[in-house]
């Protein structure tokens, strides 16, 4: 996973959360500028224009996902 710069700077970042039961869950956290750890991920972070590819796939993923917020 990558880092993404979004608009305003905040960064979304992986993140790995371990609940209770050893269940490991994967996801990200956004870190703003003000954050200590900011500076450590900013140079590994793409711009989130430069993140979108753009194919069919991430097309599709787009339809569905709007249709099931608009739910």
């Amino acid at each position: 996973m990558t880092a993404i710069k979004l608009a305003g700077g905040v960064l979304r970042v992986p993140t790995c959360t371990v609940l209770a039961d050893g269940t490991h869950v994967d996801g990200t956290r956004d870190i703003t500028p003000d954050e200590p750890d900011y500076q450590d991920w900013l140079p590994h972070a793409v711009d989130e224009a430069e993140s979108w590819h753009g194919g069919p796939d991430d097309d599709a993923i787009l339809r569905r996902w709007r249709a099931a917020a608009s739910a």
